[in-house]
């Protein structure tokens, strides 16, 4: 199976589309990775525009990733649609998509659309009648755990923006706040602290839960739609309900670490389902699928 993924690759593991490329060559698939942010700086956006749908067209792939792709132009999406298969992937919160109306006329026109947050479903439903759910999961070669010590009371990684911040100012109390750490790194800080925070962004996923629960973190989130198919609420992470809940659970988690090692230990037994192969697998199957 030949599958031509566009998106943004890296070598420091920021961007997830690096192992998720791995993990269709695990598969036995002949698969490329575009780089379309990176080929527009180099010879501009209409040129990489051509040459995209020239390499399309050139070597016959036969299923086309587009991973968000939200700097693409709709045209593009629609080159190519005329050409093979197209799979849209969507991974980020309902705000973002309906911030972005364009990705919903690109939903629109792709064979397929694959997303890894579930409230989005019913709203990309009504514009494609094949809609996937596959969870981003986490990097199996990276996220994992490391025998570290726990330095670290408690962490938050990732962006700091609207709830999250406010709630992290009112929680009053020290929170280690890291926006850089990728790849081991991630994996390493996890495993050094005794408490991950989450903060769902209007009740969706993200990949920071997989991988915190596959670096044997304790995870400490508000909650999102779906999560108790998946998850159990003091069994493989705590959730809270408000910053009052959040302050307490904090306390007793701290002074209670055989407790944050059942949990951590569940939730890393749980998390394993939701490994990168998953995610590659339910993709080339749902094409297999299409096609047989």
């Amino acid at each position: 199976m030949k599958i031509l993924f566009i998106g943004v690759f890296d070598a420091i593991g920021k961007s997830t589309n690096t192992s998720q490329l791995m993990a269709f060559k695990s598969l036995g698939c002949e698969v490329v990775g575009y780089n379309y942010k990176q080929k527009a700086l180099s010879i501009g956006a209409s040129e990489r525009d051509n040459h995209l749908c020239s390499l399309v067209k050139e070597r016959k792939f036969d299923l086309v990733v587009f991973s968000k792709c939200d700097f693409l132009p709709v045209s593009v999406f629609e080159r190519i649609a005329k050409i093979t298969k197209t799979y849209l992937w969507w991974m980020d919160p309902i705000t973002t998509l309906y911030a972005l109306p364009e990705m919903l006329e690109k939903a629109k026109i792709v064979h397929a659309v694959i997303t890894g947050v579930k409230n989005t479903i019913d709203v990309f439903e009504k514009y494609n009648d094949k809609v996937y759910y596959v969870p981003e999961g986490f990097d199996s070669e990276v996220d994992k755990p490391h025998d570290l010590e726990k330095e670290i009371d408690v962490v938050f990684i990732g962006s700091l923006h609207g709830e999250r911040k406010r709630l992290l100012e009112e929680l009053s109390y020290p929170v280690k706040h890291i926006s850089n750490a990728y790849g081991p790194e991630h994996a390493k800080t996890i495993s050094k602290s005794k408490i991950c925070l989450n903060f769902s962004t209007a009740g969706g996923t993200s990949d920071r839960i997989y991988k915190t629960l596959a670096a044997g973190g304790f995870l400490l989130s508000s909650d999102w739609h779906t999560r108790h198919e998946d998850f159990e609420d003091g069994e493989d992470l705590v959730i809270f309900k408000d910053i009052a809940d959040l302050r307490e659970k904090i306390i007793f988690y701290l002074d209670n670490p055989a407790k944050r090692g059942i949990i951590s230990q569940s939730g890393h037994k749980k998390v394993q389902k939701f490994n990168r192969m998953n995610w590659a697998e339910k993709i080339v199957q749902a094409y297999r699928g299409e096609n047989s």
